[in-house]
């Protein structure tokens, strides 16, 4: 019994260890430096442009470590099947397919959303136990970009029994507009790799609307002049519009409170409305501010 004991141990260890090291606050600054956690190829928040970290992330990260005196280091996120599974591999525990990858010390762009961060999973337990999601720093929304010369003065997605919408594979509008109706929609319903495709499909003329975030069809839209993005149709979405901010592992609330702090300062200031500003994107407050 003792041997079989001994042996559970020593593989149990390498998964507690992992889960239960942290750096805490002091030693962060003493490294002089913060790993940041962002998503890759996910413009205008995070990408990489002649092999140079650019977006809206990037600038808030590079603000968040000048502000704490240490530099900041990218941690890029390949998003997996779920945000539980994100936040595992890039905050608390590190990928399960390689052990020797660090962890990130925040990470950006997550749901700043009670509901989600104490929801329960399937055996009633705690889905992130530990994780601390905090500091929302914008709200994010589902939106359409039209042309009006084909759309007209509808506003709503019955239009598109009869135009055609461009949609980024396998995303919530591509889901729910293929089932409107339904399904009436679904041979208008033009699916793209990428956000970036179906905008320039748009800019061509082949489509008469693009719908995605809000905030990414700003982007993609660039350089066309006063671009019609509302998010008229998407009334009936049981979430339409959602806050973001930032994760720490549970036991980083030094951490967690130093950069609340300063995401707090920025949103009332006018700061973090500057850096979205730059990248072509407006800025909406998170409803932790809006519902005060």
């Amino acid at each position: 019994m003792k041997a079989i004991l001994t042996l559970v141990l020593a593989l149990l260890l390498p998964f507690f260890s992992s889960i239960t090291q942290a750096r805490n606050y002091e030693d962060i600054i003493k490294s002089g430096y913060l790993v940041i956690a962002v998503y890759r190829d996910f413009p205008p928040y995070s990408s990489l442009e002649n092999d140079q970290p650019v977006g809206i992330d990037i600038d808030l990260g590079n603000k968040l470590a000048k502000s704490l005196g240490v530099e900041p280091r990218w941690f890029w996120v390949t998003p997996d099947e779920s945000l539980e599974d994100d936040l595992r591999n890039a905050v608390w525990k590190g990928h399960v397919l390689d052990a020797k990858k660090k962890k990130a010390d925040i990470m950006l762009r997550v749901p700043y959303d009670r509901e989600f961060n104490y929801g329960l999973d399937g055996y009633g337990l705690p889905r992130n136990e530990l994780v601390h999601m905090f500091g929302p720093y914008h709200q994010e929304s589902w939106a359409i970009a039209r042309d009006t010369q084909k759309t007209r003065d509808v506003r709503n997605l019955a239009i598109f029994q009869y135009e055609k919408v461009g949609v980024e594979i396998d995303s919530m509008p591509d889901n729910y507009l293929s089932g409107f109706l339904g399904g009436r929609l679904q041979k208008n319903v033009v699916h793209f790799v990428s956000l970036k495709d179906a905008a320039e499909a748009f800019k061509k003329g082949e489509l008469a609307a693009v719908t995605g975030m809000r905030s990414r069809l700003q982007w993609a839209m660039s350089g066309l002049p006063d671009p019609d993005i509302t998010g008229e149709g998407f009334e009936m979405l049981s979430r339409r519009q959602w806050d973001i901010g930032v994760a720490v592992k549970q036991d980083y609330r030094e951490l967690a409170n130093e950069v609340e702090y300063l995401i707090d300062t920025w949103v009332k200031g006018g700061s973090m409305a500057e850096i979205f500003s730059q990248h072509g994107v407006s800025f909406e407050k998170p409803s932790l501010y809006t519902e005060q």
